[in-house]
């Protein structure tokens, strides 16, 4: 595939058609990231970032983001998120990690003959950083960020929707990238439902044969709030299984350090602050720490205030306690 890439790189440049030369380059970190090799996929973006954008070749299109029949269905672009940019109990961290590195040392893997884990199920209660992981798997190796939209993959037309499901798949070799299928339970749920319709069997069961025959380089994240719903055999189709829970007291301290501003705040404070986050998800806790910063801006303040950080969590604990979380 590479080969081909780098014809596409030199027909481009012969012909000076630079939007076309971009998007080979592109193509071709891609393929460098999918092989394991993170580094020169990040020089070769950097590379890209730094040529000067000729006026008169055109618009220029990210070719992350799908085109034709997958456009409804697909979101893609590239994401920023770093390992450093979330929060997670120490065994999912290292987790994540480990897959990481699984999947940049893929050639060096495939040599002896075994593959990378790359098909992922991340379940837990909404807003406790699931779908965020994806964006730092996406980040962390250069890949885009492919979201499935499922009120476009689900089709009011019998059959339809395997179809689109299939074109998903079918996208997965040609385009590689972090594939995020969000609130998954509405794909994967158990076959033989009370409320389920035959449809819905077929979408399921069709999933299963579609993993099963993935090749691809890209990486499977599937997320869903409600594992329990998750048909039986999807679990033995995930490489790893990961569990997204409310954060520790030392997981919300940490996540108060990394969003509030260093040194503003005493160790007391933030302790207590903590006290009062007991309970929240992640989501919470740093909608909270913008809504402070939202305060300060509109009173003209040069800092945040401890004031408006207590009201602003107060708030979010309020807010938490009138909404069910399975009903987020």
């Amino acid at each position: 595939m590479r080969g081909d890439i780098l014809k596409k790189l030199i027909e481009a440049h012969a012909g000076g058609d630079e939007g076309a030369f971009r998007k080979a380059a592109l193509q071709l970190a891609a393929a460098e990231s999918a092989a394991g090799h993170a580094r020169i996929a990040d020089e070769l973006r950097t590379l890209v970032a730094r040529m000067p954008v000729t006026a008169s070749r055109g618009k220029l299109v990210d070719i992350a983001q799908p085109r034709g029949e997958l456009a409804d269905i697909l979101e893609g672009g590239h994401r920023e998120e770093r390992l450093g940019d979330i929060v997670l109990s120490a065994e999912t961290h290292d987790e994540l990690r480990r897959v990481l590195g699984e999947n940049r040392a893929s050639a060096a893997l495939e040599t002896h003959g075994v593959q990378p884990r790359r098909r992922l199920l991340f379940h837990g209660p909404p807003g406790c950083g699931k779908t965020l992981a994806a964006a730092v798997i996406a980040g962390e190796m250069g890949l885009p960020l492919m979201t499935v939209r499922l009120a476009a993959l689900f089709s009011r037309f019998l059959g339809a929707t395997a179809t689109h499901l299939w074109a998903v798949f079918q996208e997965m070799p040609r385009r590689p990238g972090v594939y995020l299928f969000d609130e998954f339970d509405a794909i994967g749920q158990a076959r033989g439902d009370a409320q389920d319709v035959g449809e819905m069997r077929r979408v399921v069961t069709a999933f299963l044969q579609f993993i099963d025959a993935d090749r691809s380089p890209s990486i499977l994240v599937a997320a869903t709030n409600h594992a329990e719903l998750l048909d039986r055999a999807i679990f033995r189709r995930f490489d790893v299984v990961l569990a997204f829970d409310l954060p520790s007291e030392a997981a919300i301290t940490e996540l108060l350090t990394l969003r509030l501003p260093h040194g503003g705040f005493s160790p007391s404070f933030l302790a207590s602050l903590t006290s009062r986050a007991r309970g929240l998800t992640f989501a919470d806790v740093a909608r909270a720490c913008d809504d402070a910063l939202r305060s300060m801006v509109l009173a003209g303040e040069p800092a945040m205030r401890e004031q408006d950080l207590v009201v602003a969590i107060e708030a979010a604990a309020r807010r938490a306690t009138e909404q069910p979380r399975s009903q987020v």
